[in-house]
């Protein structure tokens, strides 16, 4: 069945898994390996190695860095999709290209604010597991020196013969979820075009110096 079924759905199936994760504290009841598991390690590498170089490359070359990394791994569209909920059914295709552009950019541009520079951070794959619908389920801790500093676990689905992470949860909170519930308040509120100026102006606020949290 797999992108046949509805958005709501499947996000309920992972609501479910990620629930089950976070209760069972992620022991070793899976594999470390596999095409998965693969795609997360290669998209964490190259995290690292943007961070290393984070100072000379500047927010442009960790973004050029980044661009590529991300669209290898992460499945955009269907992100973008299901962050829009019922109200995606109710765009136009133009909205549509223009929304998931916005997306895009938006992401790859969180990632190249957020992960700026390298003081001895490492990323541990500790597990695996295959969960509802055949997606996989990658846990994974970023360190600093040894020391945990936080859980980020992917979920990845599988389309067109490759695995793409379509939701991040770190530290229990899913990044799918949040910005289901902001981007949908949003285009209830104000509208879809205030959506895209929103989203626009968040990549030119981090283009020019994320603030610290």
């Amino acid at each position: 069945m797999g992108r046949q079924e509805t958005g709501q759905r499947r996000a309920a199936s992972w609501a479910i898994a990620f629930l089950w994760v976070v209760m069972a504290g992620t022991p070793a009841w899976a594999s470390r390996t596999g095409p998965a598991v693969s795609v997360v390690r290669q998209f964490q590498d190259t995290l690292l190695a943007v961070m290393k170089a984070g100072k000379s490359l500047g927010f442009e070359g960790r973004y050029r860095k980044l661009l590529p990394a991300v669209r290898a791994s992460h499945d955009l569209p269907y992100i973008a999709e299901l962050t829009l909920g019922p109200y995606w059914h109710k765009l136009t295709l133009a909205e549509h290209r223009a929304f998931v552009t916005e997306f895009a950019r938006l992401t790859v541009a969180t990632y190249a604010a957020q992960f700026r520079r390298y003081s001895g951070q490492d990323f541990r794959r500790t597990a695996s597991q295959t969960v509802a619908q055949g997606d996989v389920l990658v846990a994974t801790e970023l360190t600093t020196h040894g020391h945990k500093d936080a859980t980020i676990d992917y979920l990845l689905a599988r389309s067109a013969g490759r695995w793409e992470i379509v939701n991040i949860v770190a530290n229990g909170v899913s990044d799918l979820a949040l910005k289901r519930a902001q981007y949908t308040a949003i285009i209830r509120k104000k509208g879809f075009p205030v959506l895209l100026s929103i989203l626009r102006a968040k990549v030119t606020e981090l283009s020019r110096g994320a603030p610290k949290r």
